[in-house]
């Protein structure tokens, strides 16, 4: 008997209803939290650049006002205010053999790469690229620059901020969704309750009176109606 109560369940019109306002409203807002994901992502990603080409516009200035050993000094500050394990400078020459730097101990796994330098050389404009130092998930963007025509400038500054709110905005938004969906779920389903109620009540009559129960009537709802007597 439960079987059947079930099958019957999932057969009627109002759970159909219910399926497609839930999974309307669970598509759309998956959509509008991607859009909102690739948007504010494209945002904190150009602020770390901003900063990152900031540094880099500050050396080469300070690289023609007063020369590379004030460069190299000032590096040598700037990654000590900020961290060892927040950002780091390199100073390269134009083959990108390394002849200065601030501490690397935690930075020593990440590579020089030969495709930004050529590219750098190239264009003369910055190349950025993201990686991942395993085993720490944390993102690391990384600016190669020319400072001088014959030095290039390694900067990586962690992005460790920035994994940390876009994993609590995940979580924000996986439980946020969870009840939004049970809420939509639940009002989807009173209100095809309401809107088949009517369908169904004739359709129930209309099975009886095809059985032979011709005396069954129609209830209509609504002010100054009556039921309708089938012939």
């Amino acid at each position: 008997m439960s079987s059947r109560k079930q099958i019957s369940l999932h057969q009627t019109l109002a759970f159909r209803l219910t399926l497609w306002y839930a999974g309307i409203f669970t598509l759309s807002s998956c959509v509008a939290f991607l859009l909102f994901y690739m948007l504010i992502t494209s945002f904190m990603r150009e602020q770390t650049d901003q900063e990152i080409l900031g540094q880099v516009s500050r050396f080469a200035t300070l690289l023609t006002a007063e020369g590379v050993g004030a460069v190299q000094g000032a590096a040598l500050v700037e990654a000590q205010a900020a961290g060892v394990k927040k950002v780091f400078f390199r100073f390269l020459s134009r083959n990108g053999q390394v002849f200065s730097s601030s501490n690397m101990v935690y930075w020593k796994n990440i590579p020089i790469a030969e495709k930004p330098i050529r590219e750098v050389l190239h264009t003369g404009r910055p190349a950025l690229e993201t990686i991942v130092l395993p085993p720490n998930p944390d993102k690391i963007r990384i600016v190669y620059a020319l400072i001088s025509p014959d030095i290039i400038i390694q900067v990586g500054q962690a992005m460790e901020s920035y994994s940390r709110f876009l994993a609590a905005f995940k979580g924000i938004f996986i439980s946020s969704m969870t009840l939004l969906i049970l809420a939509a779920a639940g009002l989807g389903w009173f209100m095809a309750r309401r809107a088949v109620s009517g369908v169904e009540a004739v359709t129930r009559t209309a099975r009886k009176i095809s059985g032979g129960t011709l005396e069954e009537r129609v209830p209509l709802k609504g002010r100054g109606t009556k039921s309708i007597n089938w012939p």
